[in-house]
């Protein structure tokens, strides 16, 4: 129950903090953790954005794409570093050799985010550090886990 609350709450926030330009529009790069692949982030509202990231994810021989919806807003706590929640979903297709055994499968399900991403002034990059849940619909590593990364991306 305390755990859903702090959910709604900081949905709430996310939802009706005043809005405010970003400082780009789109940015592309590389993601390390899980999954690992590469990154496209555009926002399309000051205070929304979508991401995508294509790579290998989750568990060992496998293919994932990711995306979520996001909101973001700033930290109060030094210009161009902001906080981002939002949901997403994944899909993966994964295979396996365990012991002269052979499986493949499919993944689905969905996923939680939460964040920070900082962008720089004078060059044109951000970092960002994200972590969330992850529920499983299908075939994969457990029906409940958590992911997160870091992503360094050009932005444009």
């Amino acid at each position: 129950m305390m755990k859903r609350t702090l959910i709604i709450m900081l949905l709430f926030v996310a939802i009706t903090v005043g809005a405010r330009a970003q400082s780009y529009k789109n940015a592309i790069g590389l993601r390390g953790g899980d999954p690992f692949g590469i990154t496209f982030k555009t926002f399309i509202s000051s205070t929304n954005a979508l991401e995508l990231i294509v790579g290998t994810g989750y568990w060992g021989n496998n293919f994932l794409i990711s995306g979520s919806y996001q909101w973001q807003q700033p930290t109060g706590w030094t210009p161009n570093l902001d906080w981002y929640i939002g949901p997403g979903a994944h899909i993966g297709f994964w295979n396996e050799d365990k012991q002269d055994e052979y499986s493949t499968g499919i993944s689905i399900g969905v996923d939680g985010v939460i964040g920070l991403e900082y962008t720089l002034d004078d060059i044109p990059l951000n970092f960002s550090v994200g972590l969330g849940p992850t529920f499983q619909f299908t075939s994969g590593p457990g029906w409940y886990y958590w992911n997160g990364g870091f992503a360094v991306r050009y932005v444009f």
